[in-house]
C-alpha cells in the first residue's frame, strides 16, 4: 500500500504527467469499447463519492495518498489556461472494505490554491463534497480515455500491476468562479467487488 506523503516545500516530479499524445475523449466517441459494467460509472452524472457510498455502504473509505507541490505539466497548464509552473498535486484512493475501486488525482494550480487557501486543508475529505459547498462552481464537461498499462496516470493508479490490461479514465475541469482545477478518475479492476 502507497504511503501517505506530506506536503513538501519543494518540487518534485510530477509522476502521473499526461503522456505524450494523450487524446482524452466525449463518452459518445468511446462508449463502444467501454465494457459494459463500467458505462454507469463512467457516466455518473453526479458526485463519485456518493455513487461509491451508494455501492459499497459502510465498508467506504477515502484515503489520502499524496499531497505535494509539483512542478505543473505544460499540457495541463494549456488545458486549464493557466501560467503556473507549480501546483498542489492531490491523490487519493476510494476503497470498499480491502478493494481498491478508484484512484483520483487532482490538479491544483498555485494560483487557483492562492484564491482558494481552503484547498490545501481538505485531508481525507472528498474533494467533490467539497466543491458542493462552494458557489459559483462549474464543471465542464467529462472527457474519457482507456489507459494501456505503461501510461504515467495508470501508474500512479496501479503501481503493482505493472503489466495490466488497460483502465479507463475520466477527468473533468472545475473553475471556482474562473480559477480551474482539474480532477482525473481512474476506474480500478475491483471497482464494484468487496471483501
Amino acid at each position: 500500500m502507497p504511503m501517505v506523503r506530506p506536503l513538501l516545500d519543494v518540487a518534485t516530479p510530477w509522476a502521473a504527467g499526461p503522456a505524450a499524445g494523450d487524446v482524452w475523449l466525449t463518452l459518445a466517441e468511446c462508449e463502444a469499447r467501454v465494457p459494459l459494467l463500467l458505462v454507469p460509472w463512467l457516466a455518473e452524472p453526479g458526485l463519485l463519492t456518493n455513487r461509491v457510498r451508494a455501492e459499497c455502504g459502510a465498508a467506504t473509505r477515502l484515503r489520502l495518498l499524496r499531497l505535494e507541490l509539483a512542478p505543473m505539466d505544460p499540457e495541463v497548464a494549456h488545458r486549464l489556461g493557466v501560467d503556473d509552473t507549480t501546483c498542489l498535486l492531490r491523490e487519493i484512493e476510494f476503497t470498499c472494505g480491502a478493494r481498491r475501486w478508484v484512484f483520483a488525482q487532482s490538479v491544483l494550480p498555485q494560483s487557483t490554491v492562492r484564491r482558494h487557501p481552503w484547498l490545501r486543508e481538505l485531508g481525507e475529505r472528498g474533494l467533490g463534497e467539497s466543491l458542493s459547498a462552494v458557489e459559483d462552481v462549474r464543471r465542464e464537461p467529462l472527457e474519457y480515455i482507456e489507459l494501456a498499462a505503461g501510461h504515467p496516470l495508470a501508474r500512479a493508479a496501479c503501481p503493482e500491476i505493472p503489466a495490466g490490461g488497460p483502465l479507463w479514465a475520466r477527468r473533468a475541469v472545475y473553475r471556482l468562479g474562473g480559477p480551474p482545477i482539474l480532477v482525473q478518475e481512474v476506474f480500478l479492476p475491483a471497482l464494484g467487488r468487496c471483501d
